[in-house]
């Protein structure tokens, strides 16, 4: 009997007894479709966070003081942190840096206006160039300008849900909101963005300036951002905001310098690694599977030992009963797995079809390419636990003695 007139005698089998067939096959299905949404929802988790960071500019730098990598014993040279000096130095003296912003994070306080209050809003310490770096619009009002810097105004742009929680549904531009014995004026309300569970929606934004002078003192800041010019990248750009800050700290490792490109490749790389994990844990499915294939294919042989033994009377050798019931456990496994394939594409179709109707969790909604190159890879696997786990019965069936199997009732 050659290969395929093994498989057309098992795709005959799987008609003939589909319940048990599928009832056989349901773990390998199972597997198959778990390992390959597994593969399909990491794909589409990495897009949306691609996206996401995306929405805040990927070829943003940051600029953080990290003393921690300094060796125990060294000093910092009486460098204390970032400051406001450290922002103009970056844009005068790294020539493949647009511009660059400073950020001081200031205690969060309650915040009034007349009898209503917010306990817990994210007050930001920045100028006039943040709005550029952090891709956020104006929903209302104005934003920061130079002069609102210079002139160390008392001005403030608040996120919406601030808005919402003191204002209701006044008009907050030209009120005044006081907070820690700083009155500011409110000027201007900025667009609400989500990245990743976090909102913008809570924030205060306060002039670097007047908060220096009026509020904090000193000259601190938190982190710097900055943006390359165009044409030049944002490695190109890194590295030379590394070197000046190596130059200045005398080559003392108390800063770090990152992109949002590089946060992108980093939870990359979790995201895969999470994906193989949970691959390999879905694919342990597939062994449940081919155990009730191994399982099947010794009922099979039970049932068929007169068939066997006629075979072998008249010729049959060891290595023909062999093939054919290793050909029939593999076939048996390769439509299951295919099946489980075709479950997942469904399921990644039907996913697509309803995030892009809705538009969440991003305009064009979440895509979720089918893996093809993995998908056949795992059918073709569930194909070879087929050949594995059929072995035993099919060597059992081929053992036989003709002579046995032929008076067997």
């Amino acid at each position: 009997m050659s290969v395929w007139e093994s498989a057309r005698v098992a795709l005959d089998m799987l008609r003939l007894h589909k319940l048990r067939a599928f009832l056989t096959m349901l773990g390998v299905i199972i597997g198959v479709m778990s390992v390959t949404i597994i593969v399909m929802a990491s794909t589409g988790f990495q897009y949306f966070l691609t996206y996401q960071i995306k929405k805040l500019g990927s070829d943003t730098l940051i600029i953080f003081y990290d003393p921690s990598r300094v060796r125990e014993g060294d000093t910092m040279g009486g460098i204390e942190g970032l400051t406001t000096q450290d922002v103009r130095l970056i844009e005068e003296r790294v020539p493949s840096v647009d511009i660059a912003s400073g950020i001081l994070q200031a205690p969060s306080s309650k915040v009034s206006f007349g009898e209503k209050s917010m306990k817990d809003p994210e007050v930001m310490c920045t100028d006039e160039k943040q709005l550029l770096l952090s891709r956020i619009g104006i929903e209302k009002g104005r934003a920061f300008s130079r002069g609102d810097m210079d002139a160390r105004a008392n001005v403030c742009m608040i996120g919406v849900d601030v808005a919402s929680r003191l204002f209701g549904k006044g008009d907050p531009i030209g009120q005044h909101i006081t907070f820690q014995g700083l009155t500011l004026q409110v000027i201007g309300v900025m667009e609400k963005f989500d990245i990743l569970g976090q909102s913008n929606g809570k924030n205060i934004w306060i002039p670097i300036t007047t908060a220096h002078d009026k509020w904090m003192g000193g000259d601190q800041l938190s982190y710097i951002t900055a943006r390359p010019k165009e044409g030049y990248g944002v490695d190109r750009a890194m590295d030379d905001i590394w070197r000046l800050l190596m130059q200045k700290s005398g080559n003392k490792p108390i800063y770090r310098v990152d992109s949002r490109e590089s946060i992108i490749q980093v939870f990359g790389a979790i995201i895969g690694f999470a994906q193989v994990v949970l691959a390999a844990i879905a694919a342990l499915s597939l062994l449940v599977g081919g155990i009730g294939i191994m399982n099947i294919m010794l009922v099979s042989v039970t049932e068929r030992t007169r068939e066997i033994g006629l075979r072998k009377a008249v010729g049959a050798r060891y290595t023909t009963i062999l093939a054919q019931f290793l050909v029939e456990s593999a076939v048996l496994s390769l439509v299951g797995g295919l099946i489980g394939m075709g479950i997942a594409f469904g399921v990644g179709q039907a996913v697509q079809i309803g995030t892009a109707i809705a538009q969440k969790p991003t305009p064009e909604g979440l895509p979720l390419p089918f893996p093809w190159v993995f998908g056949l890879i795992a059918a073709g696997f569930s194909a070879l636990i087929g050949v594995v786990f059929g072995m035993y019965p099919a060597a059992r069936a081929a053992a036989l003695s003709p002579i046995e199997a032929l008076r067997t009732e």
